[in-house]
């Protein structure tokens, strides 16, 4: 896979989105994020601690971020998203405006290890009804 020079085109949906867990993973190679959606099904991995995204119709909220090519941002997706067995796949999201774009997003390829499904595909709003900040 051969990313673009000038950055790489990311949809996060989980733990990576802007003020979650992973976000600062990667804030350092961010050069922008804009809130984005794509198509699939978002549900709890079966110990409902992190999203998984699975191939389906249902609109997932998230975030399209670009980040600086490089060794860095790609040891972190690799490291954080990769090794836990994601597929990496480019799909197309749509911005705000209606623009389509191809990013590339993780996605869980097995049938194993899924949880209940993620009220609206919106894990951030789910985190802030568990953690009781609605």
């Amino acid at each position: 896979m051969t990313f673009p020079t000038e950055s790489i085109p990311l949809f996060v949906y989980g733990s990576l989105r802007p003020g979650m867990a992973l976000w600062p993973e990667i804030r350092d190679h961010v050069i922008t994020a804009e809130p984005a959606t794509a198509q699939g099904r978002l549900v709890w991995h079966s110990g409902g601690e992190w999203p998984l995204l699975l191939d389906g119709n249902d609109l997932v909220q998230g975030d399209l971020v670009h980040l600086h090519p490089g060794a860095a941002p790609n040891a972190v997706l690799v490291d954080e998203e990769l090794r836990f067995g994601y597929d990496a796949r480019w799909i197309p999201v749509t911005l705000r405006d209606g623009t389509q774009v191809d990013a590339l997003v993780f996605i869980w390829p097995r049938d194993s290890e899924v949880g209940a499904p993620i009220a609206g595909g919106d894990y951030v709003e789910a985190e802030r009804t568990r953690s009781g900040r609605e």
